[in-house]
């Protein structure tokens, strides 16, 4: 049976089904990879996999310059043909910039005779950008089964290949093997939505001339997302960072495990939710204004805080019964009660993330940016003040700390405290 002949109840509820089933086998695929790297390889190779995977999710931040979340926010009311305009520059701006950052990376490589592996990683961190601006995008124009099907390529059906093939054949399994596939599964996803939206009108827009204005004008419009993004990635990942350099890169590999773990939960709720939620609190805001969106993001906030703490606890005993037979190292076996403070910490951050996205649906942009870059510093002088005196134990507490001063910040400015006060509000409106 097609679903179009279902009931419009049966057809949102399968629609919602195969979204979670996707979302589920990229953060199972995701927690399977860091998995099989601390099993088959080691864990210096896991903290390479990690500090690459920071720079996979933060160099992109740089080259879009904060324009996909104007251009994305626009597209929930923007017709086909403006946001099809729209996104012809800005992609053209992000194919030029990684054109050049490929021809460097070549260059050096063939100088300086350094390893080619980082020519890989830039081509994958540039079919990571745009996937993501792809995901986000059909997100918002609500296109829900489109975004996680691009995105289950992308994040989950490579994986599904090069694992099995590398447990099989241990010739796979290096890092550049673990690249290679990740960038065709990055091109593969790209492929498919050319496929996808080939009725959009691409043609008459690429048969336009090339504005430049359209580029600049949104870098003037978006310089407070820029802050507010770098801030927002800075915080998420400075910390390994931090850690490969007080502790080592083996002790680097152990915490990413363990924040791999924690965060495929709150990075599962962030795409089954947040995806549903973003577009919704646009639509509140601009539709009913200020006092409607604030009711939607309380009635929002509860329901996230049930599911992290529900799926983050869950996340973690599983863990913790799997890791003897999945990856049996004393290293990681004796930093366990490192492990749960590290998840505790991840599920706090969340909660402070989804007050960044009230903020921002709310169109707070200075607030969003001014909280964003606190962030930064707050996480980097607790990770400074706790690594060297207590190691792993003190990376966990660091996020725990920052994370609930940032949650409480952000609450406040958005419902203000005591709680008491936004039900008020809320019987007022």
């Amino acid at each position: 049976m097609s679903t179009t002949a279902l009931p419009a109840s049966s057809r949102r509820l399968l629609v919602d089904l195969m979204v979670m089933a996707m979302r589920a086998s990229v953060m199972g695929c995701k927690f399977g990879l860091a998995l099989f790297i601390a099993r088959y390889l080691d864990l210096s190779s896991l903290g390479l996999y990690g500090l690459a995977a920071g720079a996979i999710a933060a160099v992109p931040i740089v080259v879009n310059l904060g324009m996909n979340h104007l251009l994305m926010r626009d597209a929930v009311t923007a017709s086909t043909d403006d946001m099809t305009d729209s996104m012809r520059h800005y992609w053209g701006f992000v194919g030029f910039a990684y054109t050049t950052l490929l021809t460097i990376a070549a260059l050096v490589t063939v100088l300086l005779g350094t390893t080619s592996l980082w020519i890989l990683i830039v081509a994958v961190i540039a079919f990571e950008h745009v996937g993501n601006d792809i995901f986000y995008l059909l997100s918002s124009l609500q296109r829900h089964v489109w975004a996680n099907a691009i995105g289950f390529i992308r994040g989950a059906a490579w994986i599904l290949v090069f694992v099995p093939l590398a447990i099989w054949d241990t010739g796979f399994r290096s890092l550049p093997y673990l690249f290679g596939f990740w960038l065709v599964g990055g091109a593969a996803s790209v492929g498919l939505f050319a496929f996808l939206s080939r009725s959009w009108p691409w043609l008459a827009s690429f048969s336009r001339p090339f504005r430049v204005a359209a580029i600049t004008g949104a870098i003037r419009r978006s310089y407070l997302m820029l802050l507010s993004d770098l801030g927002f990635i800075t915080s998420q990942y400075i910390d390994r960072y931090l850690i490969t350099l007080f502790l080592g890169l083996k002790v680097a590999g152990v915490y990413f495990l363990f924040w791999t773990v924690g965060s495929s939960a709150t990075t599962f709720l962030g795409l089954v939710l947040q995806q549903k939620q973003r577009p919704s609190l646009i639509s509140a805001y601009r539709t009913s204004g200020p006092s409607a969106h604030r009711q939607l993001a309380w009635r929002f906030l509860q329901t996230t805080a049930l599911a992290t703490v529900a799926l983050s606890t869950a996340v973690g005993f599983t863990f913790q019964v799997l890791l003897p037979w999945v990856a049996p190292q004393p290293a990681l076996i004796a930093q366990l009660s490192a492990f749960w403070l590290i998840v505790a910490g991840l599920a706090v951050r969340y909660m402070a993330d989804f007050g960044a996205l009230a903020l921002f649906t709310a169109h707070l942009d200075r607030l969003t940016t001014v909280t964003n870059l606190a962030s930064v510093g707050v996480l980097v002088l607790a990770q400074l003040a706790l690594l060297p005196i207590a190691g792993l134990h003190g990376a966990g507490a660091a996020i725990l700390l920052a994370s609930l001063i940032m949650t409480l910040w952000r609450y406040w400015l958005l419902f203000g405290f005591p709680v008491s006060n936004v039900h008020s509000r809320r019987a007022g409106v």
